[in-house]
């Protein structure tokens, strides 16, 4: 995801918060073994795309001046699929 606070976009996509003042916005994000899912403001803004199958362990990051995680919570998620 990235989220320019400057200009207001996610993804090169304008976004405009409920609270235009505030410089904080929250996600949830799902990730499988085939896609990630991103939901920002409770789903005022979404998308999706395909998770690549990428030989390295870095993982999930962040990256931008100042960044604040203020909550983090990671669920398992039950397989649709029987096992």
């Amino acid at each position: 995801m990235n989220y320019d606070m400057n200009f207001n976009l996610v993804n090169g996509v304008f976004y405009s918060p409920n609270d235009m003042t505030s410089m904080e916005i929250s996600a949830d994000i799902f990730i499988d073994k085939t896609s990630v899912e991103v939901f920002i403001d409770d789903g005022a803004y979404s998308y999706s795309f395909e998770k690549k199958n990428m030989n390295s362990d870095q993982g999930f990051y962040f990256w931008g001046n100042n960044i604040t995680i203020k909550n983090l919570e990671v669920y398992t998620l039950k397989s649709i699929w029987n096992k």
